[in-house]
């Protein structure tokens, strides 16, 4: 939550900066949006690459995590108070339509509620054959890899909109340089040359 805080913090900062220098039309605040954004395209794609190597400790890290918060489940149990581990597990179980890390069988005597697709006929119980199969080991990683091509596409989006402020950053710096250079050319009473 916090990272996502702070990133959005940092792009704000490069794109006032990059706006600071197109209404001031200052070269030195364009060339500071323009490293700027460069860095955050690199640092992007380094964040990229780091998570394609260690995805198999975030997927066993996942597992662990799962594992670990239906044993909690199972020893709170017996304790009416709704716990922040009770109130995850059951919004994953019922988000992805599975129960418990493995199956149902994790659960010591009945799952919960969350196991069984909500019905309007009776909330409390639920028929054996109406339990969710799959454990959500398996199907939460399903489900991200079905929609990774939704966040790739998402990362492309972004990239292109990185490359198109590098761009404008780019070529009002140029715009701005050749209007100081004519300027300069001009109080120095130097006349352009044009060639016939």
């Amino acid at each position: 939550m916090y990272a996502i805080i702070i990133v959005g913090s940092v792009i704000f900062v490069i794109s006032f900066l990059g706006c600071c220098g197109t209404l001031l039309q200052s070269n030195n605040l364009l060339m500071l949006y323009f490293m700027l954004l460069v860095l955050l395209v690199f640092g992007q794609i380094a964040c990229g690459i780091w998570a394609y190597f260690i995805r198999q400790k975030i997927s066993s890290d996942l597992q662990e995590g799962l594992d670990n918060a239906v044993a909690d489940y199972n020893n709170t149990k017996s304790n009416p108070e709704v716990t922040p581990v009770k109130e995850a597990v059951d919004s994953l179980q019922t988000i992805f339509q599975c129960c418990g890390s493995n199956g149902r069988a994790d659960y010591t005597g009945n799952p919960p509620r969350s196991c069984c697709p909500v019905t309007e006929d009776d909330l409390t119980h639920c028929a054996e054959d109406l339990y969710f199969k799959e454990g959500c080991k398996e199907k939460i990683p399903a489900h991200m890899k079905t929609n990774l091509w939704i966040i790739g596409a998402i990362l492309g989006v972004l990239l292109f909109l990185e490359v198109a402020g590098l761009s404008a950053g780019c070529y009002l710096r140029v715009q701005i340089v050749k209007e100081d250079i004519d300027r300069w050319h001009n109080s120095y009473g130097f006349r352009q040359v044009v060639e016939d």
